[in-house]
C-alpha cells in the first residue's frame, strides 16, 4: 500500500478488503477497525496511512507467511 493522506470512505475500505459495507460496519462494531474520523458533517472515514498501519499489524492467516513477516521485522531500538 502507498501511504498518503487520502480519505477512505467505508465503501472504499470495503472494496479494498473485498468485503461488503455491512461487513465493514460489523467490523467497526466489534472494534476490529481503527476508529473513524469525521472529516465533515457528512463525511466519515479513515486516512490511507491509518488503514495501512492497521493492515500491516494484522496477522496472516497462513502461519508460514506470518513467520516470514515476523522474521523481517527488526527489533525495536535497533
Amino acid at each position: 500500500m502507498k501511504t498518503s493522506n487520502t480519505v477512505l470512505r467505508p465503501s472504499d475500505l470495503a472494496e479494498m478488503l473485498n468485503v461488503s459495507r455491512v461487513t465493514i460496519w460489523r467490523m467497526q462494531k466489534r472494534g476490529e477497525l481503527p476508529p473513524r474520523k469525521k472529516f465533515s458533517p457528512r463525511c466519515v472515514g479513515w486516512t490511507s496511512a491509518t488503514i495501512e498501519k492497521w493492515f500491516e499489524s494484522r496477522p496472516y492467516a497462513d502461519p508460514e507467511a506470518e513467520a516470514e513477516r515476523q522474521s523481517n521485522i527488526e527489533p525495536a531500538g535497533q
